[in-house]
């Protein structure tokens, strides 16, 4: 009896045992777990989220707007949040840099930094997803986009809420969201974490009118120091607004 249950004990362990053979003929040899080894004194992680939200304007058909509006929670030391902001009152586009960027002017102060990601809606030319490459002064700042004689003149302009990873952040993170919301009418939206300009993950959401319901997409990322992560929502449809009513956006390093 004591053989058999060794026997089975070995056969359906294997999350347990770790076996090793000395090729055809040769015994096998068994190690079994040792110790387990904590690193650090907690893992790296952040939260934020969205309750009791209001509809977030839509401007322009199946375009990316960077979603703000967000508040923070259970951040860890090397993650930090930023709440981000939208404003339309985009006035002038212009050359800058040798032509080699696209300079913006803003009717109000802008607040945005070197390496902010942001997206630009509501016009010809310039519906993109841009990196601020200067901030001129308070009401001018430069994007990613060389000069292409286009003064759209009009224009929103959003920075996202968002994650930054701070130093000794980097590395692999696990990244969730779930939320419920509602539409006034029957468009298909997406909804995406981007890392820096990258697309990372996304999922189509259709609403038949006037509809509630919930979503949740999830992935795994490869972020460096620095690396802003960020949600973002486009109507594929048409431009009605979307009304995200709750939503939790969780990172966690692995």
């Amino acid at each position: 009896m004591k053989t058999i249950f060794l026997f089975l004990l070995i056969a359906f362990s294997p999350c347990a045992f770790a076996q090793t053979t000395g090729g055809l003929g040769n015994a096998n040899d068994w190690t079994f777990p040792g110790s387990i080894n904590v690193v650090g004194s907690e893992s790296e992680h952040g939260e934020m989220d969205i309750t009791g939200g209001s509809p977030y304007t839509i401007n322009t058909t199946n375009v990316w707007h960077a979603y703000t509006g967000f508040s923070s929670g259970h951040l860890t030391s090397k993650i930090t949040f930023a709440a981000g902001k939208t404003a339309n009152d985009i006035t002038i586009y212009a050359t800058h840099s040798g032509g080699g960027e696209t300079k913006v002017t803003a009717t109000a102060a802008h607040g945005l930094s070197v390496g902010d990601i942001i997206t630009i809606t509501g016009t010809t030319n310039y519906n993109s997803i841009f990196a601020i490459t200067d901030s001129v002064d308070d009401k001018n700042f430069a994007i990613d986009k060389a000069w292409d004689t286009n003064d759209d003149a009009t224009g929103t302009y959003a920075l996202g809420s968002h994650f930054i990873i701070g130093t000794d952040g980097a590395g692999d993170y696990f990244v969730i969201w779930t939320a419920g919301g509602s539409a006034v009418a029957a468009d298909s939206y997406e909804f995406a974490i981007y890392h820096e300009k990258t697309l990372d993950h996304k999922i189509p959401r259709k609403y038949p009118n006037n509809d509630v319901g919930a979503w949740s997409g999830c992935g795994l990322i490869a972020v460096s120091d620095t690396d802003v992560i960020w949600f973002s929502v486009r109507n594929t449809t048409g431009t009605n607004n979307i009304d995200i009513d709750e939503i939790q956006f969780v990172i966690h390093k692995l």
